[in-house]
């Protein structure tokens, strides 16, 4: 488990930024970007605008579950249980429309910070998983 509150809450922080900074390149920007395209790549854009908000939506709720943990509101058994894994998925962890030119500039940013929050996030949980484990054999 990871031992700072201020840790997990400037975490917190900035996954919200992130997802606002997303909610609002949907709401006022996208439309812009896909005025006059194709369908084709007016889906694709869609499926990754809604690639970004499944991040930051596991993102967060991992953070969460950590706060929840720091705070006693959940066990480590119960953190530790498949019912709490929200990391799941390896379209999370797609790269390739980053480097796509049908996606418009301001989403394949938003692509690329969010997939390395979520490849740091990832590291977290395996780290605090394995400490979990660690403190559960030796108890």
């Amino acid at each position: 488990m990871l031992d700072s509150a201020s840790f997990i809450e400037a975490r917190l922080d900035g996954a919200h930024s992130l997802l606002h900074s997303t909610h609002e390149y949907i709401k006022w920007q996208a439309p812009l970007d896909v005025e006059e395209l194709d369908s084709e790549v007016v889906y694709k854009i869609s499926a990754e605008a809604l690639r970004v908000t499944v991040r930051m939506t596991q993102i967060i709720a991992w953070l969460m579950l950590q706060k929840a943990v720091l705070e006693g509101e959940l066990t480590q058994k119960e953190f530790l249980s498949e019912e709490y894994r929200v990391l799941q998925g390896l379209q999370c962890t797609e790269k390739g429309a980053e480097e796509d030119d049908d996606v418009p500039p301001r989403l394949r940013d938003l692509l690329k910070e969010s997939r390395e929050l979520y490849t740091r996030i990832l590291r977290l949980d395996k780290i605090v998983r394995v400490n979990m484990k660690i403190k559960q054999i030796n108890k």
